[in-house]
């Protein structure tokens, strides 16, 4: 992709959200309260299993529940061995972007790991965020509609978040089939493997180790690159769920490295935000909350310089943080993935849109 290319659609992101996050924001807000609250729900529900299963199957005086917090996912619960303690560990984990596998422990058990990692999608509650993007593309077509290039600096007055909804719920089933139709078609590799795993456990162990991790990886690109535009597809053209899929397919064709290398890119920018955010958030409750201050000692200076460029810092605490704390930390996770989501939106609805450029009746019900 060429340089001027790139900035020239990096720049009419940012406009596009900073001139209309308002809206982009009173779009998610209903789906991200029923997703947030959820995600709060499921701790709790997963603590009160952990600890079940905890009582019913191991020593309850040698394992307990605790809890994980990190700069990248926020706070889940986890077991642990109270008899050896807890330490801090750091974890450097590049999000969508392959980098050649490092590990070193130093002797503060701190361990520093980079290693090929293809986050494809969060499978907790706040997935559900993804069933905003109809919406939002709906809205972002609208924005930029009868110009070539968008027209960012327009501020159309008669679009508001219910109207949004109100025409994507003219088609709130082919919605809601096709976001788990394409979960499915991302996930049937790792199915299939694990249905090769079962019935033919020889012939997987013959494999080199690395090679159905990269074979997984490789599928799941290509099928998040190739199928990427459904939503555009879905929601501004009048299309058959099966026809949905095939017209992404159609319109990436050609195009798929520029893609790939754009979401990528995208990703890794994702990350990054997503760490800074969440570890400057640890970092201040820190100051007021005793019982994060083996967060304040794993992000260091340094380790919270590190941030920057995508790392996530895991520290396992010795204990279960209080219901508020672990609240408002689950909250400003959602709330960073919320403000997240309306960029993937804009960024396949400008792409999709770029494509349409070379046959532009195709497009319907963007007015």
């Amino acid at each position: 992709m060429p340089d001027n290319q790139g900035t020239k659609l990096a720049g009419t992101i940012v406009t596009l959200y900073r001139n209309h996050c308002g809206l982009f924001w009173r779009i998610m807000m209903p789906v991200a309260i029923v997703a947030i609250s959820l995600n709060v729900g499921m701790f709790f529900y997963s603590v009160t299993r952990l600890e079940k299963d905890i009582n019913d199957a191991f020593n309850k005086d040698v394992t307990k529940t605790t809890c994980n917090v990190n700069t990248f996912s926020g706070i889940h619960p986890t077991v642990t061995n109270a008899a050896e303690g807890v330490k801090p560990s750091s974890n450097v984990a590049w999000r969508l972007y392959p980098v050649p596998y490092f590990s070193s422990t130093d002797e503060k058990g701190v361990t520093w790991r980079w290693e090929p990692n293809f986050l494809t999608l969060d499978y907790g509650l706040l997935i559900l965020l993804m069933l905003t993007l109809c919406p939002l593309s709906l809205a972002v077509a609208n924005i930029s509609r009868g110009s070539k290039v968008p027209d960012v600096t327009q501020n159309p007055t008669s679009l508001t978040a219910r109207k949004m909804w109100h025409q994507t719920g003219c088609k709130a089933f082919k919605v809601l089939v096709a976001f788990l139709l394409f979960v499915l078609i991302l996930d049937v590799i790792s199915y299939l493997y694990g249905l090769v795993s079962w019935l033919f456990p020889s012939l997987i162990r013959a494999l080199p180790m690395e090679l159905p991790f990269i074979l997984i990886m490789v599928y799941q690109a290509y099928v998040l690159v190739t199928l990427s535009l459904y939503n555009p597809c879905l929601i501004l053209e009048d299309n058959s769920i099966i026809a949905i899929f095939r017209r992404s397919h159609a319109l990436v064709n050609g195009a798929s490295l520029r893609f790939l290398g754009i979401y990528l890119l995208t990703g890794w920018i994702a990350s990054v935000i997503t760490s800074v955010l969440l570890g400057a958030a640890l970092l201040v409750f820190s100051l007021f909350i005793p019982d994060l201050v083996l967060v304040r000692d794993a992000l260091s200076s340094f380790a919270f310089l590190t941030l920057f460029i995508g790392v996530d810092v895991e520290v396992v605490l010795p204990q279960l943080l209080s219901v508020p704390v672990t609240v408002v930390i689950l909250i400003v996770k959602g709330l960073i993935a919320t403000f997240l989501v309306p960029i993937w939106a804009i960024l396949t609805t400008l792409l999709y849109l770029e494509r349409m450029d070379v046959q532009p009746d195709i497009i319907e019900g963007a007015v």
